[in-house]
C-alpha cells in the first residue's frame, strides 16, 4: 500500500443513479425489525455507483475547508437516526511538522445530509476531534474512525497516530507510521471527550499489529462487543478482538488473522450479522490496488468470500472520482452497511487517476431481495 493510501488507513448512467437516489430517500428500518436482510441476501447484491452531486460523481469532495481537508477526505462512517445522516471523516491538510509521518495532519470531521447523497460540512468547517494533547498517542493525527450508538451517546473508535514510525521500534518496512486504537465518546456528534491512553495498543514486535491496530469495524453482539481491525506488521491483515465495555479488549484467534479471505493482505473491514451469519466486506489488492470485497462467516473467523471471489464494483465510469490505477485506492475504507425499503448502501472512499491523486468519497448501493 503507498504513502498516499496510507494516508487515510460514479455510476454506469443516470438513470442508476435516481433509482438509487429515491430508494435513499425511503425509511431505514432499524436492524431489529424482523424481515432484515440475511447474510444471503447481502451475499447476492449487486452493487453500482450512485451519482454524488461533487466533482468526479463523488458525495463529498476532499477540495473542503481550508484547515480540515486540502486534498484528502477519507475514512468515512454514517449514522442515520430516520430523519438525518452523520458521516464522520478524515480530513487531510499538508503539514511541514516534521515529526508527521506522511507530511499530512489528519484530523476527524463531520458531514451530514437529509439523504445521503448530498452532504454539507458541519461545525463551521472545523474538525470536531482534532490532535491530541503534545506526547498524545493521537497528537500527531487521528484516521480510520469508526462510530455506532451506545445508549444515548455516541462512541467512536479511531487510530491515533503519535509520529513514530517502525524504524522507531526496530521493524520493517521502517516508513510506515505507528498506529493505536483510540475511543472519544460524544452527545452530540460534534463534542467529544476522549480516552487518554489508546484502548488497544500495539502488539509485541511479533504479533500481527506490531506496526499498527487500526481502521477498525465494532458490533454489539449480545452483551459482548466485536471488533475486527486492521493489523499491519509488514502486511496488512485483519484481527479481532473482544471486549464486555468496550474499552478494555482482548484479542481472539489466539493473536492471529481471520482465515480465508481473498488475497495476501487485507483491510477495511465492515461487518455485519444477522442473528446466525456474518457478512464481511473488506479491501484486498487486486492487480496492485486496493479493492473491494466480500466474504460470508459463522464464527467470524474463519470466512468464504462471495461474488465468485471478483471484487464488488467493475471499472469507474470516465471522468469519475475513482479511477485511481496499479497500487493506489480504488474502493476502499467501507462504512458501516445501512438498509432502507429496497436495499443496502454503503459509502466509501476512493483516489482519482490524475496527480496530485485526491480522496474523495462515494457511494454505492444494491437492491435487496
Amino acid at each position: 500500500m503507498n504513502d498516499f493510501g496510507r494516508r487515510i488507513s460514479g455510476v454506469h448512467g443516470l438513470a442508476i443513479g435516481a433509482i438509487a437516489l429515491l430508494a435513499a430517500l425511503l425509511p431505514i428500518r432499524s436492524p431489529a425489525c424482523a424481515g432484515e436482510p440475511t447474510v444471503q441476501d447481502l451475499s447476492k447484491a449487486k452493487f453500482e455507483r450512485v451519482a454524488g452531486p461533487v466533482a468526479g460523481r463523488a458525495v463529498l469532495d476532499s477540495d473542503g475547508p481550508a484547515g480540515l481537508c486540502e486534498g484528502v477526505a477519507g475514512g468515512p462512517t454514517v449514522d442515520f437516526d430516520g430523519q438525518l445522516y452523520r458521516m464522520w471523516f478524515v480530513g487531510g491538510v499538508k503539514t511541514t511538522d516534521q515529526g508527521v509521518p506522511y507530511g499530512w495532519y489528519e484530523r476527524i470531521g463531520l458531514a451530514t445530509s437529509p439523504d445521503g447523497v448530498h452532504w454539507e460540512v458541519a461545525n463551521d468547517g472545523k474538525a470536531v476531534l482534532d490532535l491530541g494533547p503534545a506526547g498524545s498517542f493521537d497528537a500527531k493525527g487521528l484516521a480510520h474512525p469508526f462510530v455506532m450508538r451506545s445508549g444515548d451517546e455516541f462512541w467512536m473508535w479511531y487510530g491515533g497516530i503519535d509520529g513514530r514510525q517502525a524504524q522507531d521500534l526496530g521493524l520493517n518496512p521502517g516508513h510506515v507510521r505507528v498506529e493505536q486504537i483510540g475511543l472519544a465518546k460524544s452527545s452530540d456528534g460534534i463534542h467529544w471527550k476522549r480516552s487518554p491512553q489508546p484502548v488497544m495498543k500495539i502488539g509485541a514486535s511479533d504479533s500481527i499489529d506490531s506496526i499498527q491496530a487500526t481502521g477498525m469495524h465494532v458490533l454489539k453482539k449480545g452483551d459482548e462487543y466485536w471488533m475486527w481491525y486492521g493489523a499491519y506488521n509488514g502486511n496488512h491483515t485483519i484481527g479481532l478482538a473482544t471486549s464486555t465495555d468496550g474499552v478494555h479488549w482482548a484479542k481472539a484467534n489466539g493473536g492471529q488473522p481471520v482465515q480465508g479471505l481473498e488475497g495476501p493482505a487485507q483491510l477495511g473491514p465492515s461487518v455485519y450479522f444477522d442473528g446466525r451469519q456474518f457478512f464481511m466486506l473488506y479491501n484486498h489488492g487486486s492487480q496492485g490496488g486496493w479493492d473491494m470485497f466480500a466474504a460470508t462467516s459463522a464464527d467470524g473467523i474463519h470466512w468464504t468470500p462471495t461474488n465468485n471471489g471478483q471484487p464488488l464494483l467493475g471499472p469507474a465510469p470516465e471522468g469519475n472520482f475513482d479511477t485511481a490505477g496499479r497500487g493506489r485506492n480504488y474502493a476502499v475504507h467501507p462504512t458501516q452497511m445501512l438498509f432502507n425499503k429496497d436495499g443496502v448502501r454503503v459509502w466509501y472512499a476512493a483516489e482519482d487517476g490524475s496527480p496530485p491523486h485526491r480522496i474523495r468519497l462515494g457511494l454505492m448501493a444494491a437492491p435487496l431481495r
